[in-house]
């Protein structure tokens, strides 16, 4: 891990186009430190129920598809991180993280299930540094918009 920002430690974050177990071709892959995104969920809730899903990208749905491009520079909004690599629409398992902003980081302070993250998935809140952060978003939509038939 990075450096501290008073009481969270700075987390490196990335998002790249990867092999994952389970699937025949490359997908899109966050990655926080050195795990995939799925790999630090299952590790905290000690479980593999995040193996299959996928970061909302070359959504099948173009509502759906444009609702994750927009939200993606938002603060203080809970912001689709993986969906269900079956549907890839937000109408199935959908993990999402509350991301909000302070002076010097931007957190995903908590985590759950849905787009208003009903049911809480209970791992450690995950801090980034601004400018890492933008590169993350600017690369999320960059991949997005590669993908997408919309505006």
């Amino acid at each position: 891990m990075g450096k501290k920002s008073k009481k969270y430690s700075i987390s490196k974050i990335d998002i790249f186009l990867g092999d994952i177990n389970g699937f025949k071709y490359p997908q899109y892959i966050i990655q926080i430190n050195d795990l995939s995104l799925n790999d630090y969920l299952n590790l905290h809730t000690k479980s593999s129920d995040f193996d299959l899903l996928l970061p909302p990208i070359a959504m099948f749905n173009n509502e759906d598809q444009q609702k994750a491009i927009n939200l993606i520079d938002f603060r203080n909004v809970t912001m689709p991180l993986l969906i269900c690599s079956d549907d890839m629409d937000f109408s199935c398992t959908i993990v999402s993280a509350y991301v909000v902003e302070h002076d010097d980081i931007v957190l995903w302070k908590h985590f759950g299930y849905g787009l208003d993250i009903s049911t809480s998935i209970n791992v450690p809140a995950l801090a980034f540094d601004k400018i890492e952060y933008s590169a993350f978003t600017n690369k999320f939509k960059a991949f997005a918009l590669e993908n997408y038939g919309g505006v």
